[in-house]
């Protein structure tokens, strides 16, 4: 690892976008944009890293930090069944978890054990990760040729490389773990070497690096960067100054200096309130010692600024204390620089050499049976060969002949087996084309049978079939007639009973308006006659002193149900014929 780093340093990703395609594309667009250029720029940067330094494996190890994954850390009582433990911490997972786990994959631990008011408790870390994440990480290496083997969480990187360090404040010293990564810092806190705190700051190095990139105008001096690379040279050449400093400088550096300083205030405030958060949440009464990782804890003065800031002693993390870096041709005077920076990494390639299965791998648990066994033979057929080697040319002659015996026989012994199956198969063919013949009669018999039951019971219904559809149109002009007033006159009856709704439109005149409003209150209590409703009147004038009105109706006809045939009763029994007297004797 530290030899390809020191050949190839991947330059950071920078995805930029011009004024007009900010404006036409949205949000979703723009991410999804910006996966396409990383995919390809990592294809490009990784087959480079693997080609030029003669690397063969095809095999790649990631973590994931910031918004996609989401770290808890919670105490439960202890179970004596796993199952049931396990679904408690799934139970409480689920509750603390900004997203919903129906799409995320959720990995925990059991890292410690804990007393508190008398009472054992398991303390367990969790870890959400978003699966649409782990798609897009399997993309980013594919391109290179390589299988992703495992994504791990930050904070089980960072305790694989520098594991003694966070123990170093004893078994009840609280060590706080700042990570200043690229887009978030993070801020972990543990307790005699187990976590019991974790937080993500939306602020990184990435954020110092913009604010000094934007540019502005300091002393009436415009200032301006051509690249990223400018600012990220001057945010480590310059460091975190004081204000007082600050003032003495000039042009760039001072309105770099400024916004370095104003960048990180504003992160040390969020750390500030975690470890206050902690303090009181815990009942702890102070943090012991500071390790600061990740990129920016490089910069000049930042160790000093956090350690003066919260009156605590504060120590740059360094990976490689307990490696040796002399076998490879990384630059020793590189190390301070770039140590912090390569802590996950170098914890990560310590978890491809131990393989702790107390480590979250978010592959492993949403595949766990991808691991094949294989056997190793190379014992066995070197045995084999010695053993042959002491025969002479007899003896191997035999025992060739009786291998090509056993492999006649064993050749002949597939044909004669299929010979026998293909004579059963055969018997059972007829056996079942008799069978089907039985069937087929059967079936054809019991489908007759239903297709009179249900002619029959078509033929059953016909009469009320027939009673029901019977529409008695002469009642209804026969009701029609008896409920016209004589001073109303129909001219014209229109009964619409072929369709459903059956309707029914009467128009014609009479003297006056009062006429029409009773017709349509009698028409409204008639047996076929439903809802009449005015359509239209219009007064017509004969001449000065005569007039009369003319009118249109509508509504439905509703037939009442036939009533039911009348039931047949019951012949009377004819009479006993009297039978003659007895006679008498």
């Amino acid at each position: 690892m530290l030899k390809a780093l020191a050949h190839l340093r991947i330059p950071p990703f920078t995805h930029l976008l011009t004024p007009e395609e900010r404006e036409k594309m949205s949000r979703e667009d723009i991410e999804n944009d910006a996966i396409q250029k990383l995919q390809k720029f990592l294809t490009k940067h990784l087959t480079e890293l693997l080609y030029d330094n003669q690397i063969q494996t095809k095999r790649g190890i990631t973590l994931a930090s910031g918004r996609p994954v989401t770290i808890r850390y919670f105490e439960l009582p202890p179970t004596p069944e796993k199952e049931a433990f396990a679904a408690a911490v799934n139970a409480e997972a689920a509750k603390q978890m900004p997203f919903s786990m129906e799409k995320a994959v959720l990995g925990w631990q059991e890292i410690g054990e804990v007393v508190k008011e008398e009472k054992a408790l398991k303390q367990v870390m969790v870890a959400a990760l978003q699966q649409d994440i782990v798609k897009i990480m399997t993309d980013n290496l594919k391109g290179g040729g390589m299988s992703i083997e495992g994504i791990l969480t930050l904070p089980q990187s960072l305790e694989l490389a520098l594991g003694p360090a966070l123990k170093s404040a004893g078994d009840k010293g609280k060590v706080a773990l700042i990570h200043c990564g690229h887009k978030t810092t993070s801020i972990m806190i543990y307790k005699g070497g187990v976590l019991n705190f974790y937080r993500d700051i939306n602020m990184g190095g990435e954020t110092i690096t913009e604010a000094i990139y934007a540019g502005g105008e300091i002393d009436g001096q415009k200032v301006e960067f051509k690249n990223l690379d400018e600012a990220i040279e001057l945010k480590h050449k310059i460091g975190v100054l004081p204000p007082d400093e600050i003032q003495a400088l000039k042009g760039v550096e001072k309105w770099a200096a400024q916004q370095i300083f104003s960048t990180v205030e504003k992160i040390f405030q969020h750390i500030q309130l975690s470890v206050s958060f902690y303090i009181s949440q815990f009942g702890e009464s102070a943090i012991d010692r500071i390790i600061l990782t990740g990129g920016s804890a490089a910069m000049k003065n930042f160790k000093e600024f956090i350690q003066e800031s919260l009156e605590v002693p504060a120590d740059i993390g360094d990976p490689f204390k307990n490696l040796s870096p002399a076998s490879t041709n990384f630059p020793p005077d590189r190390l301070p620089q770039e140590g912090p920076a390569l802590a996950p990494a170098v914890g990560i390639a310590r978890y491809d050499a131990l393989r702790d299965t107390k480590v979250i791998n978010f592959i492993d648990i949403l595949f766990p049976h991808r691991r094949s066994t294989t056997m190793d033979l190379s014992g066995v057929s070197s045995k084999l060969g010695a053993g042959l080697a002491k025969l002479d040319e007899t003896k191997l002659r035999i025992l060739a002949g009786c291998l090509l015996g056993l492999i006649l026989l064993l050749g002949s012994y597939p044909i004669v087996k299929i010979r026998g199956q293909v004579e059963k198969a055969k018997k059972d063919y007829t056996k079942l084309e008799s069978q089907l013949k039985e069937l087929t009669t059967s079936q054809e018999e019991v489908t007759q049978l239903l297709a009179d039951k249900e002619r029959l019971g078509k033929e059953a219904g016909f009469a009320d079939e027939l009673r029901a559809s019977k529409v008695p149109l002469s009642e209804i002009l026969l009701e029609l007639a008896s409920l016209t007033p004589r001073q109303v006159f129909l001219q014209n009856a229109s009964i619409q009973v072929a369709a459903e709704p059956k309707t029914f439109r009467l128009s014609g005149h009479t003297d006056t308006s009062d006429r029409v409003f009773e017709f349509l209150k009698t028409l409204g209590q008639s047996k076929f006659f439903k809802n009449p409703a005015l359509e239209s009147t219009e007064e017509v004038t004969i001449d000065e002193s005569h007039f009369f009105i003319r009118f249109a109706l509508n509504g439905r006809i509703e037939i009442p149900p036939p009533p039911p045939p009348p039931e047949e009763s019951p012949s009377e029994e004819p009479a006993a014929e009297d039978s003659p007297p007895p006679q008498d004797g």
